[in-house]
């Protein structure tokens, strides 16, 4: 749905102030979004799977371990397909204002796509590169983005997320290298006036929901405070933004409707973008793309 149209629906969460900044600038970020009745059974939740993933000794797809992990001291960058693994996050991405908020931004009908969790460890996190999303999931148009919800508190010392303002109305960058090697993010001779210097962090007090675009430029840096940062992430997309490729995470739930009702047309806009690697046979985690090549390079 075109953003004219989406705004011409009634709010449900957001100002329409803040649905058109949105749509100007490639990103909001909300305070007390999330009410502290959700966030005690979300962090419960996120407990109990931190504390499946310690007899792991390597990642496997759902749980994303990060070096040093073990059974005494466990460490992890991701943990995937959380809709899955606790009815609580399914119950969560349909059921909370969240999906209402998805609503505000991408128009009255709105799938799932994933949800997961970015922990980033205390003291080491990995950083994430400087990237867009839709080159990893294309779809027919770019009605489609991550709702990123805060934990817990999250300063500017965690390594939160950060983006360049403005950014998704520029062009969708090349995350192959040249050798035709998937990067998962953008090598640095080609972001040369894609103006970082005007990149914000996004931080918040814990019920904090930030929000980007999908082509909006975006990273964040390691994580060496003693405080992790955990920031549960959920995909929604507009019923009318149909994928060109097979979903790097395809859980049980992976394109259900959870608000309003299934799209009778496509929508498609004019996009020109290399399409990714064929996820179909398992993804790992951008953290793990993006650690392999640059130790390669």
């Amino acid at each position: 749905m075109r953003s004219k149209d989406v705004l011409s629906h009634p709010a449900r969460v957001l100002t329409q102030q803040e649905r058109e900044f949105f749509f100007d600038q490639g990103y909001i970020a909300r305070k007390n979004v999330i009410d502290e009745k959700w966030l005690v059974r979300l962090n419960a939740a996120i407990d109990a799977q931190v504390d499946r993933s310690r007899i792991l000794t390597q990642s496997d797809g759902t749980f994303d371990l990060e070096a040093g992990h073990s059974a005494d001291t466990p460490r992890l960058r991701r943990i995937s397909f959380l809709d899955d693994l606790d009815p609580v996050f399914w119950e969560f991405c349909t059921q909370s204002n969240l999906p209402d908020m998805a609503a505000d931004l991408m128009g009255p009908d709105v799938r799932f796509r994933e949800c997961m969790i970015n922990i980033k460890w205390a003291g080491g996190g990995q950083e994430v590169k400087w990237h867009q999303d839709i080159p990893f999931y294309p779809l027919t148009n770019l009605s489609v983005a991550q709702f990123l919800v805060c934990l817990n508190d999250v300063g500017p010392e965690q390594g939160p997320l950060q983006v360049v303002p403005e950014s998704h109305k520029g062009q969708i960058y090349n995350h192959y290298d040249d050798e035709d090697n998937w990067l998962g993010y953008i090598p640095d001779d080609r972001l040369g006036d894609a103006g970082l210097e005007r990149a914000v962090d996004l931080t918040g007090p814990a019920g904090t929901v930030t929000v980007h675009h999908c082509a909006t430029l975006h990273a964040s840096r390691a994580n060496l405070s003693p405080r992790g940062r955990p920031v549960l992430i959920v995909g929604f997309a507009a019923c009318d933004a149909l994928p060109y490729t097979a979903p790097a995470y395809k859980s049980s739930h992976y394109g259900h409707v959870v608000r309003g009702n299934e799209a009778r047309f496509s929508h498609h806009d004019p996009l020109d973008m290399r399409l990714p690697p064929d996820w179909s046979g398992g993804y790992t985690s951008i953290f793990e793309h993006q650690q392999d090549k640059a130790a390669q390079r």
